[in-house]
């Protein structure tokens, strides 16, 4: 006879793979039924005649429209579903949790995601030895009083093994809730031997490539919100805006307010792949903003728009503060550039700038389309940055213009660094001609001009200082 397993799991990836797991058994002796939520489950259980009860329960903790604390107290407070043993498969990992989880809640067990397949198969069948000889037992007369009695007991140890086994995991649960405020690929510099081995200054120096976005007028926007319309905006913002940065193996570093700081850094991997994965990164960021757009349009809230900003460079990994309150950072001139390109996006109204030292560490440029907008120096800086943008067909309306004005605005630049200023402002206004009110063009015909009627400086290059940040 087959054991009867329920699975209890809002994802249908986790009941895809727990079911694998159990029908790749040798002598496949379960038979296996699935719910997606709590509701669901229970509507299922109660239509069931006694002798079709499950056998087994494995139950997720977090669930939309019943989660599984709700579904357990009712579950067990049934006498006929009482002693039905539950194993919580749930991401929980806090002793507390782990403690209420086997005794307050009455679960028999507990199994942390993600499980290691032998260990979740270990586990449902010393529960389901437990419920079958309970079963037994509970079909005995009373003169099997003894025996259930032993069973007790040894489900009461079996109970207390799983407490002290989960606070025997207390470390490696405390690393994953850790993980969340310091990324793990921080943790695989400054904690190499565990996060309790933290210390103040440790450092190393690495060629990174850095990140850093943040949502145009912000300020404002924020100040047509409550506080709890607030958070939940940013978190919904912030979740659209992490996910291209990891699956493109980039990490956040940090979210200061609105602002993303992510880090695209690998031991393992070239300093080329660094940067591509930075690139491609940001290209999907605006194109995760689209569909964010849309969703918002959807529910009448206004639109939004952000900046984006990629450089290269030599960086400082550590830890900084006192023993009793330290933060992981990365420090350097290449962090600021690339808060500074950031910034500037706003001045050349292009949603992101790459620096020319990201540019070149590519190694296929034609991966991308690139324009070239400037030659600068941003405060703080005392060499100049080409800064380009780099054109996404898939959610820059005016890609095709972009893309026919790119190489006559260099040529107009080269007349421009030559002091040529009658074919200079020529070419910048035919190019202003087929792309209205581009920011850079129109920045180069103003220069252009004003320097035709008064000469720069003796000392002039061409390069375009920010004074401010």
């Amino acid at each position: 006879m087959k054991a009867k397993i329920l699975i209890i799991d809002d994802s249908k990836t986790i009941r895809f793979q727990v079911r694998k797991i159990l029908e790749s058994e040798e002598e496949n002796q379960f038979e296996i039924l699935e719910a997606e939520d709590g509701v669901t489950a229970l509507e299922n259980v109660v239509r069931l005649e006694k002798d079709s009860l499950p056998d087994l329960i494995l139950l997720d903790r977090n669930m939309p429209r019943m989660n599984g604390d709700e579904f357990i107290r009712i579950f067990k407070n049934d006498p006929t579903w009482k002693h039905i043993p539950v194993l919580f498969l749930t991401t929980h990992g806090e002793i507390e949790e782990l403690v209420r989880g086997l005794t307050e809640l009455q679960a028999e067990d507990y199994l942390g995601k993600p499980f290691n397949p032998s260990e979740l198969m270990a586990r449902v069948k010393s529960l389901l030895r437990v419920r079958f000889a309970e079963k037994e037992t509970l079909s005995l007369n009373s003169q099997l009083s003894d025996s259930l009695e032993k069973q007790k007991q040894q489900y009461e140890e079996l109970k207390q093994t799983r407490i002290e086994l989960a606070e025997t995991a207390a470390v490696a649960s405390m690393t994953r809730v850790f993980e969340k405020f310091v990324p793990r690929e921080f943790l695989d510099r400054i904690a190499k031997t565990g996060i309790e081995n933290i210390s103040l200054g440790h450092a190393e120096s690495d060629i990174i490539t850095i990140l850093f976005s943040d949502i145009r007028s912000f300020t404002d926007l924020s100040e047509t919100m409550t506080p709890d319309e607030l958070m939940k905006f940013l978190n919904s913002y912030l979740k659209f805006m992490s996910e291209p940065i990891r699956i493109n193996h980039g990490f956040v570093d940090k979210f200061i307010g609105d602002a993303i700081m992510a880090l695209f850094d690998h031991p393992e991997k070239e300093d080329s792949d660094e940067a591509r994965d930075a690139v491609r990164s940001g290209l999907e960021m605006q194109r995760a903003l689209v569909r964010y757009n849309e969703y918002r349009e959807k529910h009448d809230y206004q639109e939004i728009k952000i900046g984006i900003g990629v450089h290269s460079g030599p960086v400082v990994i550590g830890t900084v503060g006192s023993e009793n309150r330290m933060d992981s950072t990365v420090l350097g001139d290449a962090v600021n550039l690339a808060s500074r390109l950031e910034a500037l996006t706003k001045n050349y109204r292009c949603p992101m700038l790459v620096s020319e030292d990201t540019k070149n560490l590519l190694a296929d440029q034609e991966e991308f389309h690139w324009r070239m907008l400037d030659q600068v120096m941003v405060k703080g800086k005392h060499d100049p940055v080409k800064i380009f943008e780099v054109l996404d067909p898939n959610s820059d309306p005016a890609f095709e213009s972009k893309m026919k004005v790119a190489e006559m605005f260099e040529n107009s630049r080269e007349f421009y660094i030559q002091q040529d200023w009658n074919p200079a402002i020529e070419g910048f206004q035919e190019c202003l001609n087929l792309l209205p009110e581009d920011a850079a063009l129109e920045m180069h015909l103003d220069r252009a001009r004003s320097f035709a009627s008064s000469n720069p400086p003796e000392n002039w290059d061409g390069v375009h200082q920010y004074f401010e940040k």
